[in-house]
């Protein structure tokens, strides 16, 4: 009979410790959990901030480079127009001088 109680008693024991266990795993799951969606919403933002970031340096060096090539292009216009100038004023001349001949 005595040893029913201690097999009755050691099953409960048994039982209350799985439970315990249970808990304590319940606990530790919900603890992982709650650290991992923390870790993921950091990543997040700092990807959020780094994707800002790499979008800002971008803007900034594409303002730059747009407004060097706009200043190549108009050096580039200016010089074409200077080399032109003279060849221009040598044509009307020519033009102005058969029209003046032709009359």
């Amino acid at each position: 009979m005595e040893l029913i109680k201690q097999i009755k008693d050691a099953e409960k024991q048994a039982r209350e410790i799985v439970e315990i266990a249970r808990k304590d795993a319940g606990a530790l799951l919900d603890d992982a959990k709650a650290q991992r969606a923390q870790m993921l919403k950091q990543a997040q933002q700092h990807r959020q901030q780094t994707i800002d970031q790499a979008l800002a340096e971008a803007e900034k060096n594409g303002t730059e480079q747009v407004q060097q090539l706009s200043g190549q292009g108009d050096q580039e216009v200016a010089a074409l127009k200077d080399a032109c100038s003279a060849k221009i004023k040598v044509c009307v001349d020519k033009v102005v001088s058969h029209l003046q001949q032709a009359l």
